[in-house]
């Protein structure tokens, strides 16, 4: 090989290694970069998952998110103010077909607000039937309160089954007994005062709701409750004594002992008020909740009380309703809610 062309070989063969050497060098410099950002990403991520679970967590509402809801339907959103309570949020959905036939207003099951569940999917189909539809959510009650309610249930066995005079003479020592059980148990909080104060607020929404429904122009207003609701809107309805309730609807009611024990008392107080409760076929009407009574042991007792507005019909539906049942709930409402009837 002559000089003239080794040079240039040699030449470029040493461009060739420093460049290799180079790249090589600038490699292993940033393979540590790499890692070390690849460890400073992780490490800021894993320092957002915290940060973005504790705001999810913030967000987390045990209320009814009335502001949203209002917010989603502000054509339908109705402040209620009731008295020394904070504002409560109804929707109201007005007849579509005139005259109006009248007023419901619907109070959903615990734990549901006026947009959601059952009590939203009736607003619609009643509306057609002539009906002006105002729904209320029902805030779950305090933990302390379920637990109690929970112990009762399982403590203390409903006497519905017994007749006459026997049910009366052992009527006050279930509801001594379960009393007893609340205190022993939840010896730390006032089960009874939270009870009150739960039941008081939800009492005063429901009178400044048919309040708002007369105000309207309504002269004639039902009431329904869903699930546990129809306990709070027949405690209402019996306490008004001003006969702007004429009618309550219980669709597959589920009351407390202290209330299951009230209803004939209240019922046979409140006049000529009539009452609808729709219960599930699907379920034996023998059968009640843990504690309390079966839609026919309820039936009986209402007629021992001397009830004559009472009426129960078997629906095919869930045992606990879904919405998608709510056209043939508002039917059987509709039908029975007739003048003639």
């Amino acid at each position: 090989m002559s000089k003239w062309f080794e040079k240039p070989v040699m030449r470029f063969l040493v461009i060739l290694a420093s460049m290799a050497v180079f790249g090589l060098s600038s490699a292993l410099a940033q393979a540590p970069e790499d890692a070390r950002d690849k460890n400073a990403e992780t490490a800021g991520q894993e320092s957002e998952k915290p940060a973005a679970a504790a705001v999810e967590r913030a967000m987390i509402s045990t209320g009814l998110d009335s502001g949203s809801i209002a917010r989603n339907w502000p054509e339908a959103a109705v402040w209620l103010e009731p008295p020394e309570e904070d504002r409560v949020l109804a929707l109201f959905e007005p007849e579509a077909s005139t005259p109006a036939k009248g007023a419901l207003l619907v109070l959903a099951n615990e734990g549901q607000s006026p947009a959601s569940g059952l009590a939203r999917a009736l607003r619609q189909p009643m509306a057609r039937d002539g009906w002006a539809v105002m729904t209320l959510g029902l805030e779950a009650p305090p933990y302390a309160i379920q637990q109690a309610r929970r112990l009762q249930a399982r403590a203390i066995p409903e006497e519905a089954e017994l007749p006459g005079s026997q049910a009366e003479e052992t009527g006050n020592e279930p509801a001594d007994e379960s009393e007893s059980v609340m205190i022993d148990v939840m010896d730390s909080v006032d089960v009874e005062e939270l009870a009150n104060q739960y039941r008081t607020r939800v009492q005063k929404s429901l009178a400044v709701a048919v309040s708002n429904l007369v105000d309207r122009g309504y002269g004639r207003i039902a009431v329904a409750g869903i699930g546990r609701a129809a306990g709070h809107v027949t405690r209402m309805a019996a306490a008004t004594g001003s006969g702007d309730v004429s009618a309550l609807i219980w669709i597959a009611p589920e009351f407390d002992q202290g209330d299951s024990r009230a209803l004939a008392e209240w019922l046979a107080g409140a006049g000529t008020l009539k009452v609808l409760e729709l219960h599930s076929s699907r379920r034996p009407p023998e059968s009640g909740g843990t504690g309390t009574r079966s839609p026919r042991q309820r039936e009986a007792a209402l007629k021992r009380a001397e009830v004559a507005g009472y009426s129960r019909q078997p629906v095919a539906m869930s045992s606990q309703p879904e919405p998608r049942e709510a056209p043939a709930l508002a039917n059987r409402i509709s039908a029975w809610l007739e003048p003639d009837r």
